[in-house]
């Protein structure tokens, strides 16, 4: 999936059950990149793409499903129908490939798409020119799968790129996971969910000398001229987290701060002035 992934765990079994269990995690991980990376041209997505329509998986199906859910949550500022625009704006490949500097960005692709996911048929059907891109809720979901395994072997944390999922506690306390706040770092403890960062600060590079990023705005079919560089959600699961996070960034800080104080999703928001804020509760 293009990212790091480091799976943890305290064992509450025996060596050979918790080796087994991170062995199981570790499958799981590679399975459902075999499903849901656009960046393979045999996984299940990269199919789904091509043919317009497809008989897909339980799994491919699940996280289509989510992901149109989460569409209609958030108003469209998640959409994983971007496809289109991810590839005008350049990130048309693995992100360690993507040049410094490549030709003038294509133009703009809204998002909005058509998708028919009908899970009494198993079947998929895209709207024409409509292609879909997984990326972070694929790396959620992936994290909360793996999570899932290593959770029935005792208490774990997996971290897929920054897209975290954690089950039960380290030694009786939360788990510690830092995060960059005011130009420092904060401690926030998990016990149970997920947390994830979405921000347009690190992965960027230049189109026609216009400098690009890999959070689209759905709504301009660009990348989002938001006035936050980063944040940070916690939710109920990876995936969830993943999507606030991404929602949240395009929003914009002054919106961003009412929908996540409304929600009570504890959020971290780093400013492009490097003011950074907790709202959601979050302490």
């Amino acid at each position: 999936m293009g990212t790091d992934v480091e799976l943890l765990l305290v064992p509450a079994v025996d060596a050979d059950e918790a080796e087994e269990a991170l062995a199981g995690a570790e499958r799981e991980i590679a399975r459902i990149e075999d499903v849901a990376s656009r960046f393979r041209h045999d996984s299940e997505l990269s199919r789904l793409n091509a043919a317009g329509t497809l008989e897909v998986s339980p799994d491919l199906m699940r996280i289509v499903t989510l992901a149109l859910a989460m569409r209609d949550a958030t108003g469209g500022r998640f959409d994983p129908t971007v496809h289109a625009a991810m590839i005008a704006a350049g990130y048309d490949r693995t992100l360690a490939d993507i040049p410094a500097d490549g030709p003038d960005a294509g133009a703009p692709q809204p998002g909005g798409g058509e998708v028919v996911a009908d899970p009494g048929t198993g079947r998929i059907t895209l709207g024409a020119g409509v292609a879909l891109d997984l990326g972070g809720i694929a790396k959620g979901w992936a994290a909360d799968r793996a999570a899932d395994i290593l959770g029935m072997a005792g208490s774990c944390l997996v971290s897929m790129g920054g897209d975290i999922a954690v089950r039960g506690s380290l030694d009786g306390e939360p788990w510690p996971i830092e995060v960059e706040h005011g130009g420092d770092t904060a401690t926030i403890g998990l016990t149970r969910g997920g947390m994830a960062t979405s921000g347009t600060d690190r992965r960027r590079w230049r189109r026609g000398g216009e400098q690009m990023h890999h959070v689209i705005d759905p709504v301009t079919g660009r990348p989002s001229t938001t006035d936050l560089v980063r944040v940070t959600a916690i939710a109920e699961d990876a995936a969830h987290a993943e999507v606030w996070a991404t929602a949240l960034l395009v929003s914009g800080a002054s919106a961003a701060t009412e929908e996540a104080d409304r929600m009570g999703m504890p959020t971290v928001l780093v400013g492009s002035d490097g003011h950074t804020t907790s709202v959601g509760g979050l302490v």
